[in-house]
Formats: structure tokens, C-alpha cells, sequence
């Protein structure tokens, strides 16, 4: 699986993964007070949430990037445990009159991950299934 396509693939990916670092971002640009509960919550939640990106990102630089099949899972993983609980949690609670402002740019991130793991899953498998040259047709394999 280490060919071009999915080293392309893998910089999309780990590019796109890091529009995930805009909540973090608004978290702490609204200065949670570090006094309070909700505060640190607050604050240890936008840490965890960078760390997981900076994580994914190296997943894709690296193992995914050389198409080591273990990294495509744990690439997929941020998106199912985190994009996509966080969507529908905003989808139900953000104010309406907020909201397309907040989901868009989410929905739009969540669907760009999800399309290149998708499509990196597919030549992963079709890599399995296609024979390693092509043969004539005509000639029988192994000539």
C-alpha cells in the first residue's frame, strides 16, 4: 500500500485533521477560568483535543503516509470518537441562531476525513484483490 496515491492521500488527510484544532482554539481564545470546574474542564478538554490532532497528524506523516495498514485504523479513529460525536452534540444543543456557522465548517471537515479514509480504505482493499502485474490476455499466469 505505500504508493503514490496513498502518500497523497495521507498529506491531504493529515492537512485536513488539523481544522479540527479550531475548537481547542475557541476554547481558549475565550479564556476559561481556571478557577472554576468548568473552567479547568474547559481547558484539559481543549489540551486532550490538541493532542489528539497532533497524534493524527503524525499518524498520517509517517506510518499512513508509508501504508502501514495498522495506521489506517488508527487514523480513522479521531473522526469516529471525537468529529462526529462533536457534530451531533452541536447539531443538538449550539443556539439555532449559531448554528450553520458552527456545523458547517465541521460538516465540511468531517466529510472531507471521512471521503479520504474511505478512499484509502478502498486501495487498500483493491490493492489486495488486483493481481501484482498485469497479465495478457491469453497468457497464462506466471509467464
Amino acid at each position: 500500500m505505500g504508493d503514490r496515491r496513498i502518500a497523497t492521500a495521507a498529506l491531504l488527510l493529515a492537512a485536513g485533521v488539523l481544522g479540527m484544532l479550531g475548537a481547542p482554539l475557541t476554547i481558549v481564545a475565550n479564556h476559561p477560568d481556571l478557577t472554576t470546574r468548568t473552567g479547568r474542564h474547559l481547558a484539559a478538554g481543549a489540551l486532550a483535543m490538541t493532542a489528539l490532532v497532533l497524534i493524527e497528524v503524525l499518524i498520517c506523516l509517517f506510518p499512513l503516509r508509508r501504508g502501514e495498514p495498522w495506521a489506517l485504523w488508527a487514523a480513522a479513529i479521531p473522526l469516529f470518537v471525537l468529529g462526529l460525536p462533536i457534530f451531533i452534540i452541536d447539531a443538538m444543543f449550539v443556539p439555532e441562531r449559531t448554528r450553520f456557522a458552527t456545523l458547517l465548517p465541521q460538516g465540511i471537515g468531517d466529510l472531507f476525513a471521512a471521503s479520504i479514509l474511505a478512499y484509502l480504505f478502498w486501495v487498500r482493499h483493491g490493492d489486495e484483490e488486483r493481481p501484482s502485474r498485469p497479465q495478457s490476455p491469453g497468457v497464462p499466469p506466471g509467464d
